[in-house]
């Protein structure tokens, strides 16, 4: 929950439109906490569990992901008749070659014809990978084992944290969390900013703790620990509602509209078939490595028989190496291709930010994410608990708001309202039953009380 301070707002609030505006900030800021805290921790637990993926990885599948270094490499050809040859019946995906000392090379097949007529939803079943990871020794072709794409932890963890583990039609759910949570820093920041006061105002030094007692003590350990860090947790808000599924969408179209958008391949590229036969994988590799980035690669085989190579980075933890080929299969002609320097600025923006969301930058960014999740917690707790110690006995406490309050609401904030509806339009749609629930009540305790005062004038 974002940084306020709750306690001090109905004892000095300003005036006129800036009061209904403080008004209508703190009602928000309180709906935003109460409903959507579970979604939130949720969202933070599982995410705190996915920045320790390097170390539960190495545990749990060092047996398939490593092998003996050694200078000796078979043709990468060999390694995926290997792989082919332990699954038959299931498709080939792409493979992404070993690439240190010791590492395994990975050919990632498809599901099973027979599984995907049971799941009925492709290769994926609701949503969810159900393709095969098969690891092969690079020096002697020999297969050391395989894993279901969901048996890998970080597969695992991403789909646990981005959808509870039931596919993408439960996405929104994690996006309803992260909206609100953005909502709850910004109407949270606008309550905390400080503020000349005439009587007793603090300015900046409301940040500082007072050292009292009770309340108090909660209230500025909130705010504390909201407003140091809420500059790192927008950030990560933000990137993960980049890749969302509806305000992702959103986001996308408007990249899109600006021009911004990685640079990709055609779709309509074609291979120039000729008399030679195609490409082995062994030869579209070199080609692919004499004009990429020394990173981690992954090769897809063309689709048909003038369809191309394409060959992408794999790994994501270094934003600056990224890079995008096609490739002529019978050539090896180069058709297309990108790499950093061809990226507009947000593309840039959305490279770095989504690796960084994930904790994909180096020990400083898993610390960061580790100490930003716990001041989400922090802040939760701390909300919670002031709600608790204010609120009266029996009551829900919701901070009131007039009708006349809520009339003289800036324009402008409204039409902030339907920009921010269209952009996270999970949470638009949340905000607008939120708010049809609010009217109901109004009516429901202004009508319903004139009918019962006139219902006992007449029963007298």
């Amino acid at each position: 929950m974002a940084a306020t301070r709750l306690s001090e707002v109905s004892e000095r609030s300003p005036s006129g439109a800036s009061s209904a505006l403080h008004r209508l900030f703190w009602r928000v800021h309180f709906w935003a906490g109460l409903l959507t805290t579970p979604v939130v921790l949720f969202a933070v637990l599982t995410g705190l569990l996915y920045v320790w993926t390097p170390e539960i990885e190495a545990w749990r599948h060092s047996a398939v992901d490593q092998v003996p270094a050694t200078a000796q490499r078979v043709p990468l050809d060999a390694q995926v008749a290997a792989a082919t040859a332990a699954y038959p019946g299931q498709d080939l995906r792409f493979v992404v070659p070993a690439f240190g000392p010791g590492d395994t090379t990975q050919v990632v097949l498809k599901a099973p014809p027979a599984a995907d007529a049971h799941a009925g939803h492709g290769e994926h079943d609701h949503g969810l990978p159900s393709g095969r990871i098969v690891y092969v020794n690079p020096a002697n072709a020999e297969v050391v084992g395989s894993l279901l794409e969901m048996q890998r932890f970080k597969t695992w963890a991403k789909r646990l944290h981005s959808s509870a583990l039931q596919g993408n039609g439960w996405r929104w759910l994690m996006e309803l969390g992260a909206s609100w949570l953005l909502i709850m820093m910004i109407t949270g920041l606008v309550l905390w900013w400080p503020r000349s006061v005439p009587q007793g105002g603090r300015g900046w030094g409301s940040l500082l703790p007072r050292g009292g007692k009770g309340r108090v003590t909660w209230r500025d350990a909130h705010a504390l620990v909201g407003v140091v860090m809420g500059g790192v947790l927008a950030v990560l808000l933000v990137t993960g509602l980049t890749w969302s599924r509806h305000a992702g969408e959103n986001f996308r179209q408007l990249q899109k509209t600006l021009g911004q958008e990685s640079p990709r391949p055609s779709k309509g590229l074609m291979s120039a078939a000729g008399e030679g036969g195609p490409l082995n994988w062994q030869q579209v590799w070199d080609s692919a490595r004499a004009v990429s980035p020394e990173i981690a690669m992954q090769m897809t085989p063309p689709q048909g028989q003038r369809g191309v190579w394409r060959v992408e980075n794999y790994d994501r933890d270094q934003p600056t190496r990224r890079f995008n080929l096609a490739l002529d299969a019978y050539t090896g002609e180069l058709l297309f291709r990108s790499g950093w320097d061809q990226m507009p600025v947000m593309a840039q923006a959305t490279a770095v930010g989504i690796p960084f969301h994930r904790g994909e930058l180096g020990w400083w960014n898993r610390a960061l994410l580790v100490l930003a999740a716990l001041t989400t917690l922090g802040s939760l707790v701390s909300g919670w608990v002031m709600w608790w110690m204010r609120r009266p006995s029996g009551a829900l406490a919701v901070p009131r708001m007039s009708w006349h309050q809520l009339r003289a609401v800036p324009a402008w904030v409204w039409g902030l309202v339907l920009c921010l509806g269209w952009a996270l339009p999970v949470w638009g749609l949340s905000a607008l039953a939120l708010g049809a629930a609010e009217g109901l009540a109004w009516g429901f305790r202004r009508w319903g009380g004139r009918f019962t005062a006139v219902h006992r004038v007449g029963a007298r």
